[in-house]
């Protein structure tokens, strides 16, 4: 059965078992308070409007300890709708798990790396801890803009491309929900894989998949583009296939998983495996029933996303719970390690934190790793088959 298989995932992906930090855990998972406030419609209204002015600079918070967040709010296409959820994520966590502690300066710039730039300074000179950075800016911008080179930056995009050597990734993207559905396949005895990436994909993303294939110790049978053609010196090679690993499902990725099928390819019990590329769309189709995805996000029922809901009155996605997450780990870091425990060696942990987007531990190259659910499609929906692990 795939879901008893998901210790022995864990265990493939080298993953030990640990304890988080106490301050991240008790603070994410218990600070919500649970008493709903009643409130008019007049001041329902007077709430929803605030909360929809943008300002250039916001504090929340009146503790010791700064954290600096620079979005590109600002711009003039209007505020994006994910770094709109970053910022109120974040402004939630400082209200519920602040205790006192932290504060919060948000700087909503345009975007443009001159006005990050002014930001970054201004955040240095107000002696932040820690910069998290929504705004999509080249690499460096903002460590080369603070004055206190060891203060941690995090990038909240999901581009890790883009990351400055120093800096920390905070997002997971396709490929990290690609490589996590990959070892779950694995765990669960599904040893001969074919991996297809989309035609589109860029020489760095390629090789991001095959190191990270290689450190799960998943060789794959193939690895290749779709779409691609039956070719007769394949016939062996591709032999009792037991997993793909879909990395999108466009029409090409769908014509290459027919090729598969049609050729005889594939063992009777062949797991599909997808990644967080996959549009809501495909859900439907009969080919993919059955179907596991590897997603990252927020539990659903879970403290966070109902605080987010009550006072937003919207879903918190993954965006607001990268928000939230980050000021949850200054808040962990901070009961944990005291006022000065905000630094790099510190985030660098190995037992990872846990945050209201499952566990999460950075690499010392400055990536980050994630938990994921694991979810199967069935009748054109997702379907919990796997909870996220909430530690390595």
């Amino acid at each position: 059965m795939l879901s008893s298989a998901r210790h022995a995932a864990l265990r493939l992906q080298g993953r030990a078992a640990g304890v988080l930090l106490l301050g991240l855990v008790a603070g994410c998972q218990g600070a919500t308070q649970d008493a709903v406030s009643i409130e008019s419609p007049a001041e329902r209204q007077a709430r929803r409007d605030a909360a929809r002015v943008l300002k250039p600079q916001e504090t929340i918070g009146g503790g010791p300890v700064r954290i600096g967040m620079i979005t590109g709010l600002m711009s003039g296409a209007g505020a994006k709708q994910g770094e709109r959820d970053v910022r109120d994520g974040a402004i939630l966590a400082v209200d519920e798990l602040g205790g006192g502690q932290l504060s919060l300066t948000i700087e909503n710039t345009d975007g443009s790396p001159q006005q990050v730039i002014e930001a970054a300074n201004r955040l240095s000179g107000e002696g932040v801890k820690l910069v998290a950075v929504s705004a999509e800016v080249p690499a460096g911008t903002v460590s080369d803009a603070l004055r206190a080179k060891d203060d941690p930056v995090l990038i909240l995009h999901g581009d890790a491309a883009k990351r400055a050597d120093g800096s920390f990734s905070f997002a997971s993207d396709y490929i990290d929900s690609a490589l996590e559905g990959a070892a779950y396949a694995s765990g669960a005895g599904r040893k001969r894989l074919v991996a297809l990436l989309p035609a589109d994909a860029s020489a760095s993303e390629r090789q991001r998949l095959d190191r990270g294939l290689a450190a799960y110790d998943i060789r794959p049978v193939l690895t290749t583009a779709a779409p691609f053609s039956s070719d007769a010196s394949l016939k062996d090679k591709l032999k009792d296939i037991d997993a793909v690993l879909l990395v999108n499902a466009g029409e090409g990725e769908m014509g290459a998983l027919s090729v598969l099928r049609s050729n005889g390819y594939l063992a009777p019990n062949a797991l599909i495996i997808g990644s967080s590329r996959w549009p809501a769309a495909v859900y439907g189709r009969p080919e993919l029933a059955q179907s596991h995805l590897c997603l990252f996000g927020p539990e659903s029922g879970s403290r966070m996303t109902a605080s987010f809901r009550q006072r937003y009155e919207r879903s918190a996605n993954l965006e607001a719970a990268y928000g939230f997450d980050v000021i949850a780990l200054a808040a962990g870091l901070v009961r944990t390690h005291g006022e000065n425990g905000i630094n790099k060696q510190n985030l660098l942990s190995p037992n990872g934190f846990l945050g209201a987007a499952a566990a999460f531990r950075f690499q010392p190259d400055g990536s980050v790793k994630r938990t994921c659910a694991i979810y199967q499609i069935a009748g054109g929906k997702l379907n919990l088959a796997d909870p996220a692990p909430r530690s390595f």
